[in-house]
């Protein structure tokens, strides 16, 4: 019985019941009412003739008709239930790896069905988020590779080339080559953090977050120094719990890197920490260009681009949100429309205090 698994096939045996069973009870109550039966008595003996003539053998017949007809009809109707079903699995097959850009875009049909539908589009989309930010990813990971790669090749061919040098020749090519592996160990362990923290995989282990945020400032004083711009901290003297410390320090030094890196000269940058019942607020503020408010939302895209203003973020602002999402947190940004003020708080959900 192999055919009545199909959706198509039960749903049109339950057409052809319910359907037939109305002609049969149409034409039933019709048969009975036509055969009109009457007795007499004929030299004595009961006779009993029937009025209802032949319709009642053009009745059966009709019936009869109606058998096939009623099938063709109920595998018609059950054809037209399963269509959307149907669309969605054609959309199905037609999906793959290198090519999710088709959509079922189901707008009639069961109002279960059409949820399904929307359902599965909205998993396609995210499935394509996904799949852009990944491929976004390897092409920023091999162009950051790329540099220190080469010059560690090109610093080896040049020393295997000569074949007597001094000693503090070789020196300075092993200290090139140094920089350039502990340069290619930094973006891999970038990398990996917002791997992580994209795939919303933390691990938490007691820090101090106001010892943290003091080293990401101490590591950005002298990109801040060179652009004539001030770091100023407000904060309690420790602030503990338990928070991936790797991925919040990158979040951290992402945000507090943007906002030195968009304040002028001879500004200042302000990061707050402050601790809540429930939560932890880390705000980085600047006193650079303004967003405007219809690009506050699209900053935390991977290389977002503002045509009004010069606030490009890479990846700095997409691994903060990310670190802030897999900690159950949030991350927003304030900047008022006609302000050179902006202002991005990170908020992270309190942990149990640690002693």
């Amino acid at each position: 019985m192999r055919f009545l698994t199909s959706l198509r096939a039960r749903l049109a045996l339950a057409g052809f019941t319910m359907m037939y069973l109305a002609v049969l009870l149409v034409f039933g109550v019709g048969l009975l009412s036509e055969e009109e039966a009457t007795s007499t008595l004929v030299d004595g003996v009961e006779v009993t003739v029937d009025s209802s003539g032949g319709s009642s053998g053009w009745s059966r017949a009709t019936v009869a008709a109606l058998l096939p007809m009623t099938a063709v009809l109920a595998w018609w109707w059950a054809g037209r239930a399963v269509r959307p079903i149907d669309r969605i699995r054609s959309v199905a097959e037609s999906i793959d790896a290198t090519d999710l850009h088709r959509r079922i875009g189901l707008e009639r049909g069961p109002e279960e069905v059409v949820a399904l539908a929307a359902s599965f589009d909205s998993m396609i989309d995210r499935l394509h988020r996904t799949a852009t930010e990944q491929r976004e990813m390897l092409d920023e990971l091999s162009h950051d590779l790329r540099t220190p790669i080469a010059v560690l090749a090109t610093n080896a061919e040049v020393r295997l080339a000569r074949s007597s040098a001094p000693i503090e020749w070789y020196r300075d090519g092993f200290e090139q080559s140094r920089r350039s592996a502990q340069r290619i160990t930094e973006v891999l362990d970038r990398y990996l953090v917002d791997a992580r923290a994209a795939a919303r995989t933390i691990d938490r282990r007691p820090i101090d977050l106001v010892l943290l945020v003091r080293d990401a400032i101490d590591h950005l004083r002298p990109f801040a120094d060179a652009g004539q711009v001030d770091i100023e901290l407000d904060a309690p003297d420790t602030l503990t719990g338990a928070w991936d410390s790797t991925a919040v320090s990158r979040a951290v030094t992402n945000l507090i890197h943007n906002a030195v890196r968009h304040s002028p000269a001879k500004t200042s940058v302000d990061v707050c920490v402050r601790a809540e019942s429930d939560h932890v607020d880390i705000s980085v503020s600047d006193r650079g260009p303004g967003i405007p408010a219809h690009r506050q939302a699209a900053i935390f895209e991977r290389r977002s681009r503002s045509s009004e203003v010069a606030r490009t973020n890479g990846l700095g602002l997409s691994i903060a949100r990310h670190v802030a999402a897999a900690h159950g947190g949030s991350i927003s940004v304030e900047s008022p429309s006609g302000s050179y003020a902006t202002s991005f708080v990170l908020r992270l959900p309190s942990s149990s205090p640690l002693s």
